[in-house]
């Protein structure tokens, strides 16, 4: 039976799976249903843009490395001195044969450190693109920076908002807690008690926080900025509880 991916995989799945494709890494049917997915959603596009501009970057800026002779002694010697039960038959083959399998073997665990260097290195580049739009920002001139503070739904949590007087803004928090399956962080500004909708976001593995959005003009004198638990993709009134909270 052939599984229906666009019904059940949801947004977040999507994005998971961009950094493999990036790689050229995905099975036949992951790559169909991601492709299928692009074809429908900008964001993803521009996700897997910058997956394989940092990935094209990191091939091109690496140095072909091979094991020395030493390592590839090291490990035979350690294949042949381990001893198998009785039960298991050794297989027959050259030394090369089996020196391949190890290859393949060396193979993939490179593959994942490659992988892992991609995600490190694509994380630090967003970060550094939002801190370099927050810096922007924040010397401007007639910039404004509202501070956020923790609620009881996550006292340690922590953010900054920044904005210049056309309305364009940068959000970092930091210490929000993960967010559970189907649900998103979303930005509220709050005017005369009349909240309204701003973007929605989700924290990074380190608990980092980064949010590009607009400042509504009724909202850039004076407002009660907010952050809400809501479902995906947000809604037009809040109905989560308040995670952080701060007014200018």
């Amino acid at each position: 039976r052939v599984l229906d991916f666009s019904l059940t995989m949801v947004h977040d799945d999507y994005k998971e799976m961009i950094p493999a494709h990036a790689l050229s890494a995905l099975d036949a049917a992951d790559a169909r249903a991601l492709n299928e997915h692009l074809a429908e959603c900008a964001e993803c596009r521009r996700d897997l843009a910058e997956w394989e501009a940092t990935a094209a970057s990191l091939a091109l800026s690496a140095k072909p490395m091979e094991p020395s002779p030493d390592v590839r002694e090291k490990i035979l010697s350690k294949v042949r001195s381990e001893k198998s039960p009785s039960k298991v038959l050794p297989f027959p083959g050259t030394q090369r044969s089996m020196w391949r399998s190890l290859g393949s073997i060396a193979a993939v665990l490179l593959f994942a450190a490659l992988l892992v260097s991609v995600v490190v290195l694509y994380q630090q580049n967003r970060q550094l693109q939002h801190e370099n739009a927050f810096y922007k920002l924040i010397t401007a001139p007639g910039s404004r920076i509202a501070e956020l503070s923790g609620t009881n739904e996550a006292s340690g949590a922590t953010a900054k908002l920044a904005y210049d007087p056309t309305g364009r803004a940068v959000l970092i928090a930091n210490g929000l807690p993960r967010t559970p399956a189907g649900k998103e962080y979303q930005l509220w500004f709050i005017v005369d008690n009349k909240p309204i909708p701003g973007k929605t976001f989700a924290p990074d593995d380190t608990g980092q926080s980064t949010l590009q959005d607009q400042v509504p003009e009724a909202a850039r004198r004076s407002a009660i900025f907010a952050i809400t638990l809501e479902p995906t993709g947000g809604v037009p009134s809040p109905t989560g509880a308040i995670y952080l909270r701060g007014e200018l």
